[in-house]
């Protein structure tokens, strides 16, 4: 099998369980919208949905390095062996920072990591999205513009994912609260807005690696 076909389905392998998995969350999390459903019933579907969320993490970990690795195999960017190491290196690094967290749960040390995930993150998005741009304005380093345009939406993926997180913080005050002391309308419509914030970064996400994989396939220009 050519590398190019095996990095290519290992590559859209990562997606689908990313997207199919995030899915799911995204059901779990509009349902606790729900004020008529228990309290516990509530509490179950948010543990699911922050456990499930797991695995879309990690996809998107590993989408990097055989990102990385599908880029030379097609011959689209000239790579080093140094760079197709320093990949691996931070997915695999990622893969283990998010699994300590992962069972880390409900202790600083988890919070701590996620903060520096989501740096990291930042940084990365960031570095995507000028290297694309740069790229489309000017022709290099990458002269093909439909890839140039990958990496500026990839880059963007980045920044939607830590949407994803931030739009869903302010959800746990409330929730706590009515833990606590009950539900009022106040701290319903606070959970409804911070779910309806993640919700909607989520679609964002969706769009995005939607367009990646039409200019992917497609190569419109």
């Amino acid at each position: 099998m050519e590398s190019a076909h095996l990095w290519g389905y290992v590559h859209m392998l990562l997606f689908v369980l990313w997207l199919g998995t995030e899915l799911g969350v995204f059901t779990a999390i509009a349902r606790v919208k729900n004020p008529a459903r228990s309290f516990e019933a509530r509490t179950r579907l948010v543990r699911i949905a922050t456990q499930a969320h797991a695995l879309p993490r990690i996809c998107f970990a590993l989408i990097l390095p055989t990102g990385v690795e599908l880029t030379g195999a097609i011959n689209v960017y000239p790579l080093t062996p140094g760079l197709n190491a320093a990949s691996w290196v931070i997915g695999i690094v990622w893969v283990l920072v998010i699994l300590i967290g992962v069972r880390s749960q409900g202790r600083p040390l988890a919070a701590n990591l996620r903060v520096v995930e989501l740096v990291f993150q930042a940084f990365m998005g960031l570095s995507f999205v000028a290297y694309g741009l740069n790229s489309l304005a000017t022709g290099a380093p990458i002269d093909d513009p439909w890839f140039a345009a990958k990496l500026f939406l990839f880059g963007l993926v980045f920044w939607a994912s830590i949407a994803i997180d931030i739009g869903f913080r302010p959800f746990y005050a409330p929730f706590n609260e009515i833990a606590l002391e009950g539900s009022t309308p106040e701290r319903e419509e606070a959970i409804s807005a911070a779910i309806n914030h993640t919700l909607a970064a989520m679609v964002a996400l969706y769009v995005l690696i939607a367009v990646i994989a039409f200019i992917s396939r497609v190569k419109p220009f």
